[in-house]
């Protein structure tokens, strides 16, 4: 610890001292090092690889509970991989474990061979060691209990239905020629690689290529003529919506739509912009919002609804509410109906510059408010006019974090070492509430609403402030050595498939493009996202649907329900005054340091179990436990 703030600080000072740096309470000792350590999110289970085999921990009982050995997935295959640079090129970018969101299952790449664990017992559900192919790439559909493959045989790529009950192979269809699907690096087809089940269909975008398969007999229905990095269905099941962009970082995207029978576009042309923003399905007709504006086009021609676009060059958000449409461009903002007809007399400026970032747009009650690198204020939502005449000048080269207050419909901002609060009833804007001394503030990356205050949180600090702006507690800490240390795991929900959870894009920086439905009146019925979700209350709502769950969803019911961000603590990766490197717990709630551990590496690998609150630490020939303090 570095500095505690204010008159509180001989408090901490003690409990500094009292809490005195410990080793663990047991320990689980192993032949060789550990490589790679993982938790399950559903059951629990720790899995860890050492020399020639796989564990598996239960977490309760602290005892290994299930044991794979090389018997279990086969020998070394070190002489393919060099005949096959392209496995090896994937193989080498692969975690040796990686638990499946929203699943029992963990995957391991184990001896060149993939295999698939439920940790629930430790059986091997799949092993490639069997096959005469490699898989290249791996996507869980949850709501069937099934798996598609991507696999590569001699020349040739396929696609495969592995069905988790039997762990055979439903169907096995060769796609391509193995070298067009490796145009694409491996970042890109992380990012655009994307599976959906439809009835009796399945569509799976596969480095730039969209394929439409049989599900039942792994018939190949079409394969698209060109190629694309995003797809959407529409509602009709006759179309889908398809963004064509080269590149990750494309200049030029082209969005069509094609018809779901054969795979062919049904426009004339394709639309094309420098960047597709927002997307809705209204049945009939889609709202396309692009980077030089956004109009209605009609599904079937691809023709115009509205006499002209909506002004929006430069266009960057689209915000939905109710029937109306509140949008960017450039560095303004216009409220406008569903015939895109203006509905404030002129464009409210909302930041400085084009290219600040937009932390937050959005209804408070009957205002818009808005959050961006250099302003922040609120506008009547019937009239356009700004609710304060002046601004709150933010500083643009310092963090904006904003939490909502339910309590008081407001909003508490964050800013330049000052905290404000946005209260829609004020005529004028508000003064800080607060004023602090963060320490490492370019770091910060939370805010936090609790009934007495606000905590802000960073990697190596955390304060809490009064609501009467008073100082509760401030910690500051120093990085052990150069390394970063290993972020908690907290798994994507979707992963790459799509199934029709909500996601709120107001307020998401740089957030993908969703699919939004209406019926033919405009009313709202569901998003389609993909993107990193880590919100686990949806996460619950997921998993409900996951034929993958079944009986385990039930036993294991607590422990998912404890699989939630945690609010209570802060756990920070630090050194420590005698040179050692800690992992220190700390409480949000009074700044209290409820525990230490010492750590042995720069770069430690840990897990920290939210049930239990036990420990379990990698400390070279063991895994270090320790339990609740």
């Amino acid at each position: 610890m570095k500095k505690i703030a204010f008159s509180i600080i001989l408090v901490f000072l003690v409990a500094f001292s009292a809490t005195a740096q410990r080793k663990y309470d047991e320990i689980i000792t192993t032949e060789n090092s550990v490589k790679d350590m993982v938790q399950n999110e559903i059951t629990g289970i720790v899995v860890f690889k050492e020399g020639g085999t796989v564990k598996g921990l239960d977490p309760e009982t602290k005892k290994i509970v299930w044991t794979l050995t090389k018997e279990d997935f086969g020998a070394t295959s070190a002489g393919d991989i060099l005949t096959d640079p392209d496995f090896g090129k994937v193989f080498k970018e692969k975690s040796d474990l990686s638990s499946v969101p929203g699943s029992p299952y963990v995957e391991a790449y184990i001896n060149s061979k993939y295999i698939i664990i439920n940790t629930d017992g430790g059986k091997v559900v799949y092993n490639s060691s069997k096959e005469s192919f490699w898989v290249m790439q791996s996507d869980f559909i949850p709501e069937t209990d099934e798996y598609l493959l991507t696999l590569k045989k001699d020349g040739d790529m396929a696609i495969a239905l592995l069905d988790m009950k039997t762990g055979e192979l439903k169907w096995n269809t060769t796609v391509d020629k193995a070298k067009s699907l490796f145009s694409f690096s491996l970042k890109e087809s992380s990012n655009t690689n994307k599976a959906t089940v439809h009835g009796s269909v399945i569509y799976y975008l596969l480095y730039g290529k969209l394929y439409s398969f049989d599900r039942n007999s792994g018939k190949l229905n079409w394969k698209a003529e060109e190629d694309y990095s995003r797809f959407f269905l529409t509602q009709n099941d006759k179309n889908i919506v398809v963004v064509n962009s080269k590149g990750l970082f494309a200049a030029k995207e082209y969005l069509n739509v094609l018809n779901t029978e054969n795979g062919k576009s049904i426009w004339k042309e394709s639309i094309k912009t420098k960047r597709v923003v927002y997307l809705e399905d209204w049945g009939t007709k889609l709202l396309i919002a692009h980077y030089s504006g956004f109009n209605f086009f009609d599904l079937n021609t691809g023709e115009k609804v509205w006499k002209k676009d909506a002004r929006g060059d430069g266009l960057k958000r689209v915000i939905p509410i109710d029937q109306d449409f509140l949008y960017v461009a450039e560095n303004e903002m216009m409220l406008i109906n569903k015939d895109g007809e203006k509905l404030w007399k002129k464009f409210i400026e909302i930041s400085d510059d084009k290219e600040d970032p937009i932390y937050y747009l959005g209804k408070v009650g009957e205002k818009v408010m808005y959050l961006t690198g250099t302003y922040g204020n609120m506008v009547d939502y019937k009239t356009g006019v700004k609710l304060w005449k002046r601004n709150i000048k933010f500083e643009k080269d310092r963090p904006v974090l904003p939490t909502y207050d339910e309590a008081t419909n407001s909003y508490l901002v964050y800013n330049d070492e000052k905290l404000y609060k946005f209260d829609p009833s004020i005529s004028d804007k508000p003064e800080p509430f607060a004023k602090v001394n963060i320490k490492k503030e370019k770091e910060l990356n939370s805010i936090e609403l609790f009934p007495w205050g606000v905590v802000l949180s960073g990697p190596l600090e955390v304060m809490g402030v009064n609501m009467d702006g008073t100082i509760k507690y401030h910690l500051t800490y120093t990085q052990p050595g150069e390394g970063t240390r290993r972020l908690l795991k907290s798994a994507a929900i979707a992963g790459s498939i799509g199934l029709g959870v909500g996601y709120g894009v107001s307020s998401v920086k740089g957030a993908d493009i969703t699919m939004t439905y209406r019926d033919s009146e405009g009313n709202m019925r569901t998003a389609v996202a993909k993107g990193d979700q880590t919100n686990k209350d949806q996460a619950k709502a997921y998993a409900a649907g996951s034929a993958a769950l079944g009986i385990v969803a039930a036993k294991f019911n607590s422990r998912f329900n404890a699989m939630k961000q945690n609010r209570d603590f802060s756990y920070i990766f630090a050194k420590a005054d005698s040179g050692e490197k800690i992992l220190v717990k700390v409480s949000k709630v009074d700044g209290v340091e409820v525990d230490k551990i010492i750590f042995n590496n720069n770069k430690p690998v840990y897990e920290v179990d939210p049930a239990t609150q036990n420990i379990f630490y990698v400390s070279d020939k063991s895994i270090q436990i320790f339990n609740k303090k």
